[in-house]
């Protein structure tokens, strides 16, 4: 049974927007001032051009595929006989969605203990199951919370692109420093604040008019998203030394504060905003994902199941739940972060090595969006985009890559149990 279309262009714009601008920005743009220091807008702007060249895949594939699961999807299209490398993407995909959700999750209780003392754990999971009930109660009002919520967050860094305009005197510039190394470093740092644009293609099912509506979500989402980035990083150097940014936990509350001291607090609270927003977002996307493997028989097919007046996937949203709830002993958000990170390289890396695979295996299925630039049938741009991927990774402690090795072992652990599983039933 599909699910029920009911998304149009505005509203996957607000989603696309909503889920990039995320708390990432809020705690990671110190550490990347203190690295790229006034070149800070140059590693926005080089973080971008890596996510528009696999965004442009994305458009691609979930176009041309239009069917909730993206990268499990694209993969069984492309290598239908490897079901093993089908379940083992699907089951990275879950295990990331369900990272990214407990990691923000756990970003939020933080900001909520500013007003509130409440553990962090549980204002976490509280969070977790709000945002499961508006996944089950339907798209459209999961899309009304989002519109307001992603309003909030871009307010939030308009506030500080004001208060950078409103500073009449910068702080001293730093002494100067080997620009392109620091800017690249930098640059594969902030490469994770663009993503979520990727979440999307999950829920191209729902859209009215995918053909026309994805490409336009993910290239004017991008392009929202950067401009705010660049000017953002602007205003940060200017309101507060590199040096100051890169020492704060809170970098974009201290350097607001050299312009309005007591206006902590308002980023604070719009950092809630931030944070929930990428919480429901992220769980309607796992949820997604998980009732396409249903529906293809990968995992149970109780998975699959439909609410018949809202055709919401209620099973699989409160798998997904189950799924970031039981992250939440971790408690480190370093760990689950890179947990996440691994998960969307390995997707990025994933789109455009099948888009890749499928010109050669299927060069005349219908693409309403199609990457442009090909030598033959080879596209240029998808190369570009792995090779591009490929040097920020060089640039990441190891600790990436040792989550990424958990995350594959427990992939590997679940597909021999599945089919021990299904070979006991045959017999």
């Amino acid at each position: 049974m599909p699910l029920k279309p009911v998304l149009g262009p505005v509203q996957l714009v607000f989603y696309s927007v909503g889920v990039i601008v995320g708390a990432g920005v809020y705690s990671v743009i110190g550490s990347a001032a203190g690295l790229a220091q006034q070149n800070l807008w140059m590693s926005f702007a080089a973080g971008a051009g890596v996510a528009f060249l696999t965004a442009m895949s994305y458009a691609e594939m979930a176009t041309a595929y239009p069917e909730a699961g993206a990268e499990y999807i694209y993969i069984r299209r492309a290598w239908p006989k490897a079901d093993w490398l089908a379940f083992g993407i699907g089951v990275v995909m879950l295990i990331g969605g369900a990272a990214t959700a407990a990691t923000v999750a756990m970003a939020f209780g933080g900001y909520l203990r500013v007003f509130v003392d409440v553990p962090e754990a549980w204002s976490a999971l509280a969070l977790l199951v709000a945002c499961t009930v508006f996944n089950i109660w339907g798209m459209r009002e999961s899309s009304a919370v989002n519109i307001v919520f992603t309003s909030i967050e871009v307010g939030g860094l308009l506030l500080i692109i004001a208060a950078g305009l409103a500073r009449e005197v910068a702080p001293p510039p730093p002494p100067a420093v080997e620009a392109q190394p620091a800017v690249l470093a930098a640059a594969a740092l902030l490469f994770f604040v663009y993503l979520g644009f990727e979440e999307v293609a999950n829920m191209v099912e729902e859209v009215r008019n995918p053909a026309r509506d994805i490409p336009l979500a993910l290239f004017l989402s991008m392009a929202i998203t950067t401009v705010l980035y660049v000017l953002v990083a602007l205003a940060v150097v200017h309101m507060a030394t590199p040096a100051e940014l890169a020492a704060s936990g809170a970098p974009l509350a201290t350097a607001i504060g050299r312009v309005w001291p007591n206006s902590g607090n308002v980023l604070s609270a719009i950092a809630l905003f931030a944070t929930a927003n990428t919480v429901l977002i992220t769980v309607i996307a796992s949820s997604r994902l998980t009732f396409s493997m249903a529906r293809d028989g990968e995992i149970h097919g109780v998975f699959a199941g439909l609410l018949k007046r809202r055709q919401t996937p209620w099973v699989a949203a409160i798998l997904s739940l189950a799924m970031a709830a039981a992250l939440l002993p971790v408690g480190s958000v370093k760990v689950l972060a890179e947990m996440s990170s691994f998960a969307a390289l390995v997707a990025f890396l994933t789109v455009n090595l099948v888009l890749i695979a499928l010109r050669y295996s299927r060069p005349h299925h219908a693409r309403p969006f199609r990457v442009p630039g090909t030598i033959g049938r080879m596209p240029v741009l998808p190369v570009l985009a792995i090779g591009s991927i490929g040097i920020l990774l060089v640039h990441f402690d190891w600790q990436i890559y040792a989550a990424g090795a958990v995350a594959l072992a427990m992939t590997a652990l679940v597909y021999l149990l599945r089919q021990l599983a299904r070979r006991i039933v045959r017999r």
